[in-house]
């Protein structure tokens, strides 16, 4: 991995800021929810306290006290009168929540919902009963099959259940001693999928405020004992009063009223007494359902909404049932909490989603002695719009803070990180450099001025080149020095040679005089060889280019060959002319030379050297090929440095591997390479000079 992804890995922690901010909004909305718990702790406290100092608010109705749970019935105030038909059209639409009438064995059997408009109560009665038995007309009993029975304070009305029609309701006139129909209950049965279905209208009035409900079940048309019954009648036979919304209470309810603050007061039983406000600030009718549809399509905040909401992490709220509360908060004895989502079918927005509840008990004051009887409830709710408010501005100027220094942050990481790496592919890029094809030193090695790790690195590096370079340059003036400097002492061994031949020699030192005058004579002509090859250098250097044809050149020079080697065989592949090449033909020539003359030396008699000439993209290509023995491993290029050869004489010809690296001088002055390589074949070796076009 190289140092730019470990900086950008590491730039990574920077998103520990975005982390750090979403945690302290997080503990700022539990602060801020907890604040407003506390505060509708207050409200309903203080509503509380006044409704305990006056009761008969809640409990205007003396009767009620001491009746056993469950036999009061709730009526749902109805803003117009539903339509007697049967199919409870009208009451679906209102989203009430139904009395459930178990049976016996506490499974689901029937429900009612009860409403009050005007002067006359009006009922809904749902059963599940798979199989239904009707009144059969031809018994002699009130009611042979199902049977609804309805108590209110001073009668008993049994009505016989149909499968399609009007309801008959009848009760037993004791002053004529029979039974009769009440025309005043009027309503109608209809069949459903799961059972039977009744609505009824009574006259507030002929109830007395107290009603009961009973639901008989029997497998037969016969008149037999039910099978089933639900009832809300308690055991002492009185029926439960009906219970409904209390004006006076809710005409104190509004003295505490406030904008998206809703209060509740319910009884024993949860009932709904009175109730002021919205919990989603639109009162009693200021926003239309259509305007609070369109509000958050007109301003598209819901995409935001969302990313606040899983920034926050809140957990999952139940969903709050529409217009009623759960029991947790409405059967509680001691003051209870609880944040609610928004009903599935609510029109608010989404910053509205959260309801927090709160739900203080209403005791009246007595001695320490006597347990307080407990009147009802106050629940306190309001939505968390201003809670949302809040975090959505304080979670603004945090993203956009956090946002701006990580974005600072990252972009600076990655500057320094790309500052870094391009200083270090530039020492790479230098180092790798230095040392050109021919192994001499580059002495354009960069020297930065900058006081860090990397710079004190770079400036070492430069420090050893440039002392290898002086290294080199002693090395490369050796060969002269010493040609200069072991000339008089040779020309002095030499002469003392010559004149000890020249005198009486036995034949013994007549031989060692000849082989110390071979000797001198080698050592002379390598000294020659070195001044020859350093002249030839610098008078490479100093060659005039120009505009030639290639090929002309090669086929000139590959005729020589021939004629000057006539027990060798040449050939020659080139294109056809002209093949222009702007270079020093004498220099080129002389390199062909060396070239032809190795391949001459190593190749057997009578065997063919080729050369060719190949166009390859921007390159020219010549080629000289040989049978012979092959390279060693490791020679292609050292083959070419000064004093290496690979001929197998022991040095008695004289070959000192100044050859190849005169021609490797003159390859580097044309900006070309030369390299050395066996046959594909395996019987030889090619020599290849590359030249850019």
């Amino acid at each position: 991995m190289n140092l730019r992804r470990q900086l950008v890995l590491l730039s990574l922690c920077t998103l520990a800021l975005p982390w750090a901010g979403c945690q302290y909004l997080r503990q700022v909305d539990k602060a801020l929810s907890q604040g407003q718990i506390q505060t509708l702790e207050a409200t309903g406290n203080a509503i509380a306290a006044r409704l305990a100092s006056a009761p008969e608010l809640v409990a205007p109705d003396p009767r009620r006290t001491g009746r056993p749970p469950g036999a009061q019935l709730y009526l749902n105030p109805l803003s117009q009168a539903p339509t007697l038909d049967g199919y409870g059209e009208e009451w679906r639409a209102l989203n009430l929540r139904p009395r459930q009438l178990p049976d016996q064995n506490d499974e689901a059997f029937a429900r009612v919902t009860l409403g009050k408009h005007s002067d006359r109560v009006y009922l809904l009665l749902t059963t599940e009963d798979r199989s239904p038995s009707y009144h059969d007309p031809r018994s002699s009993s009130l009611s042979s099959g199902d049977t609804v029975e309805i108590y209110t304070a001073r009668q008993h009305y049994t009505l016989p259940v149909a499968s399609q029609g009007p309801v008959r309701a009848l009760y037993y006139n004791a002053r004529r001693g029979d039974y009769e129909r009440e025309l005043r209950l009027r309503g109608r049965w209809t069949a459903s999928p799961r059972g039977y279905q009744m609505e009824l209208s009574i006259p507030f009035a002929l109830t007395g405020g107290e009603l009961a409900i009973r639901v008989l079940d029997r497998t037969r048309s016969d008149g037999d004992t039910p099978a089933r019954f639900a009832s809300t009648l308690p055991a002492d036979g009185r029926p439960g009063a009906l219970v409904e919304p209390l004006p006076a209470l809710q005409q104190e309810l509004e003295h505490f009223a406030r904008p998206e603050l809703q209060l509740t007061v319910v009884d024993q039983e949860g009932f709904v007494l009175a109730r002021s406000g919205d919990v989603s600030g639109s009162g009693s009718g200021s926003n239309s359902e259509g305007d609070i549809e369109s509000a958050p399509l007109e301003d598209g905040r819901w995409i935001r909404d969302w990313f606040y909401r899983q920034v926050l992490a809140t957990d999952q709220l139940p969903p709050l049932p529409e217009g009623e509360y759960p029991n947790t908060l409405t059967e509680n004895k001691e003051t209870a909490s609880q944040w609610f989502s928004a009903p599935a079918g609510s029109q608010r927005t989404a910053g509205d989603q959260r309801i927090g509840a709160v739900s203080v008990p209403v005791v009246t004051r007595a001695d320490d002695i006597i347990e307080r009887p407990l009147l009802g409830r106050v629940i306190a709710a309001q939505s968390a719009s201003a809670l949302q408010s809040l975090t959505e501005s304080a979670a603004r100027r945090l993203w956009l803070t956090t946002a701006g220094a990580a974005g600072l942050v990252l972009l600076l990481l990655l500057g320094y990180a790309s500052w870094l790496s391009w200083r270090i592919r530039r020492l790479h890029r230098a180092a790798r450099n230095a040392v050109d094809a021919s192994g001499r030193l580059r002495g354009d090695f960069p020297r930065p001025y900058l006081n860090d790790e990397l710079g004190a690195l770079n400036r070492a590096f430069a420090s050893l080149l440039a002392e290898l370079d002086h290294y080199h340059q002693y090395l490369r003036s050796l060969a002269s020095k010493l040609s200069h400097e072991l000339r008089t002492p040779l020309a002095v061994v030499r002469s003392s040679l010559d004149n000890l031949a020249a005198g009486e020699l036995d034949e013994d030192s007549r031989r060692y005089a000849e082989r110390a005058a071979d000797g001198g004579a080698r050592l002379s002509s390598i000294l020659n060889a070195l001044s020859a090859a350093n002249h030839l250098e610098a008078s490479i250097s100093q060659a005039d280019k120009e505009t030639f044809d290639l090929a002309d050149l090669l086929q000139l020079l590959t005729q020589s060959y021939a004629d000057a080697h006539p027990q060798h065989r040449f050939d020659l592949q080139c294109p056809q002319p002209p093949q222009h090449y702007c270079g020093a033909p004498e220099l080129l020539a002389q390199l062909l030379d060396k070239l032809v003359d190795n391949a001459v030396s190593f190749a057997p008699e009578n065997s063919e050297i080729d050369l060719a000439l190949d166009v390859h993209r921007q390159e020219y290509h010549v080629s000289v090929r040989n049978e012979g023995p092959l390279l060693p491993e490791g020679f292609g290029q050292k083959l070419f440095d000064s004093l290496v050869s690979v001929r197998d004489d022991g040095g008695k010809a004289g070959h000192l591997g100044l050859g190849l690296h005169i021609a490797r001088l003159i390859a580097d002055f044309h900006q070309g390479t030369l390299e050395a390589t066996n046959r594909d074949d395996g019987k030889g070796v090619v020599f290849t000079l590359r030249l850019p076009t």
